[in-house]
């Protein structure tokens, strides 16, 4: 990824603490940092998110937040938004004012000039891509709604991120990718002096990624400060100015992006040295427990062929749209097919539904884990469960028997090393985003598939629990399974997959051995490089 030139980086200014004030009142011209906080605590219940936590964001910086899941990035963030209210002696300033929690709200928040682009996405499904970005504040002609105001304000904000999506769509219809670029517009729309953006990257690449870095950097050229989360350590040191560092609820360090190498940030997310080798690849593989043939939906995809053997990854690349997320769910008979042929063992589809799919010993782990993967606002016991019920049962009356179910999570959580009570006790949406997706994983696992299906397996998850998660993934390649892995990163496809399948504009582009491949090699596939030099 291209980088921009290093700037200067706005001296870090240690904040004091003025008078409190109301939100309303917090409007001057900020002569330090643009936002501050300062000692700031959070409980949730017996776990402490967050311990004296201060830092700072200058006008005219990129200030990456980094650390492992649950290292209390999100907390922090909630926090400025006015959705959590943190715990005394917590203080926050706004352009060098105090500020009440007490009087700290969502809306209080956007008067504050404060834009927070969320990593789980919070539009309105019924309503248009325009109405979710003027939400509460549409354009009027007197008592009338001004629609032709509002689209025309929403397209140039969409325009400004270089996207082609209309501002009268229908946000359900989108993708999760067009869908976060929609809260960036949003986030824009305020005309904000600080702009967080939580793992924006976790859904957006190529073309659409370059053009929201542009963006952050004309923001922060402008004198916006922007606070950038992100997992993805390149983007760190291309694009960013200072960093700061949380693990377990503290500020580990604060400095100078240029200052620190990858590897001593790495070492202090994460506590300790993580390899930058993948588990090793398989050396023998099984029978074809997979097949795909001539599998097509109109527009979507056309006549893409391959097949998958037990104990083998296979990764499925190619660039946003080009047909990845289709595939996955084809199969999977969530989308049908216009024709093909998929065959698990001696099962034949397409599968006519995910039920009949899943009968046939095919397993989905979407790439929205909390949209279709999770009952978010139940515990994690019975997310786990779910598709362990018919072993769970016991008497006459035919009920789930706690003490059946709670030997089955203590035993899904020490396997999968879960980080939630051995009951799996705690709300399944209040886990971090890796601990999430061991949970969704676990769910899966009790169907006892034969084909594991895989979209974007980690995103927003830190690089500690990646390594986890590719430890787990290559495990259940040895016992048998055949994976399939769909990931935006190619250096995740890379070290990971045996095989790699590169799809372009829903077409199978070429088909590479995972052990020597490059991403070089994958690009010139995925955008028809190769094609276009071998026509010539």
């Amino acid at each position: 990824m291209a980088s921009e030139p290093a700037r200067s980086p706005a001296p870090e200014v240690e904040s004091g603490a003025p008078a409190r004030s109301t939100p309303s009142e917090s409007s001057a011209k900020p002569t330090g940092p643009v936002l501050a906080l300062a000692r700031v605590t959070k409980r949730f219940g017996r776990t402490l998110a967050l311990d004296g936590v201060a830092i700072s964001f200058a006008p005219g910086e990129v200030h990456a937040l980094v650390g492992e899941n649950g290292a209390g990035k999100s907390t922090l963030l909630g926090i400025i938004a006015g959705f959590v209210r943190p715990d005394p002696p917590s203080e926050m300033s706004v352009n060098g004012n105090a500020i009440d929690f007490a009087q700290l709200s969502p809306r209080s928040v956007q008067r504050l000039g404060i834009a927070i682009v969320p990593q789980e996405l919070a539009v309105v499904e019924p309503m248009t891509v325009a109405e979710n970005i003027f939400l509460g504040r549409e354009p009027r002609r007197g008592p009338f709604l001004d629609v032709r105001t509002m689209h025309r304000r929403a397209e140039a904000l969409l325009s400004r991120l270089g996207t082609n999506v209309s501002p009268d769509t229908p946000v359900e219809r989108l993708s999760v990718a067009q869908l976060q670029l929609v809260e960036i517009a949003k986030a824009l729309s305020y005309d904000s002096r600080f702009v967080a953006l939580d793992e924006p990257s976790a859904v957006l690449a190529g073309e659409e990624l370059e053009r929201l870095f542009s963006v952050i950097h004309q923001l922060a050229a402008d004198g916006v400060a922007v606070a950038y989360v992100s997992h993805r350590l390149d983007e760190v040191f291309g694009h960013c100015d200072r960093y700061t560092v949380l693990k377990d609820g503290h500020v580990v360090k604060t400095g100078v992006v240029a200052d620190v190498g990858r590897r001593e940030l790495v070492r202090m997310m994460v506590g300790r040295e993580v390899s930058d080798s993948f588990p090793p690849r398989s050396e023998e593989t099984g029978q074809v427990r997979l097949r795909v043939s001539d599998l097509s939906v109109d527009g979507k995809l056309e006549g893409v062929s391959f097949e998958v053997r037990s104990g083998e990854i296979v990764g499925i690349a190619g660039l946003m749209g080009s047909g990845r997320t289709t595939l996955a769910k084809t199969i999977f008979g969530a989308i049908p097919a216009s024709r093909g042929r998929i065959e698990v063992d001696d099962a034949v589809g397409p599968f006519r539904s995910s039920r009949e799919a899943l009968l046939a010993g095919l397993a989905y782990l979407p790439e929205d884990r909390r949209r279709e993967g999770l009952a978010t606002n139940k515990r994690v016991a019975p997310n786990a469960s779910l598709l362990a019920l018919a072993k769970l049962v016991r008497g006459p009356a035919r009920l789930i028997s706690p003490r059946a179910e709670g030997e089955l999570v203590r035993e899904l959580v020490g396997q999968l090393a879960i980080r939630t009570s051995p009951t799996g006790g705690d709300i399944a949406g209040r886990l971090s985003g890796g601990n999430q997706q061991k949970v969704v994983l676990a769910k899966w696992l009790q169907a006892k598939p034969r084909v594991l299906i895989l979209d974007e397996p980690t995103r927003g998850i830190d690089v500690g629990t990646k390594e986890e998660i590719y430890r787990i993934l290559r495990g259940l390649a040895r016992e048998g399974l055949a994976v399939v892995v769909i990931s935006s990163e190619l250096i995740e496809v890379l070290g990971l997959a045996d095989r790699i399948v590169v799809l372009s504009e829903g077409r199978i582009a070429g088909e590479l051995a995972g052990k020597g491949a490059t991403e070089e090699d994958v690009m010139r596939l995925a955008t028809g490089v190769h094609d276009r030099e071998a026509a010539a």
